[in-house]
């Protein structure tokens, strides 16, 4: 199929798609990125009027509490935990780290004044790791 055949797909066919993507363990942004790549989805919330984790949280495929940014800060700085534990003479990366943590507490503060996570979440090194298992 080329790309001047692509049919656009219903409200019901996206909403299928979202939920097959999701049970893969695929993101909402990889979600969207398949959307776009694969039909011709150029924006899901103009199609279906939600944004793909409201979707997802409709459909009862949403499992994390935490938001997808803060989420994906917290495996960086698992990764980055993982490195210098390796590389200990690795300053660049402890200052990779520095900020990482930074931008997460940063992250939390708007979260908690938006009511998006419990006032009382902490990020800790060792939270994290439970966290991104």
């Amino acid at each position: 199929m080329s790309e001047n055949e692509k049919k656009e797909l219903t409200k019901k066919e996206i909403y299928d798609v979202i939920e097959d993507l999701t049970k893969k363990g695929k993101t909402t942004a990889e979600i969207g990125l398949h959307l776009k790549q694969k039909f011709g989805v150029k924006n899901v919330l103009e199609t279906t009027g939600k944004k793909i984790g409201k979707v997802q949280a409709e459909l009862g495929l949403k499992k994390d509490k935490l938001p997808d940014e803060l989420l994906y800060l917290i495996k960086k700085s698992v990764k980055l935990i993982k490195h210098k534990e390796e590389n200990k003479k690795d300053m660049t990366a402890k200052r990779g780290y520095q900020k990482t943590v930074s931008k997460i507490k940063r992250l939390r503060k708007h979260y908690i004044n938006k009511k998006k996570i419990d006032s009382n979440w902490r990020y800790s090194d060792d939270s994290a790791k439970l966290l991104v298992k």
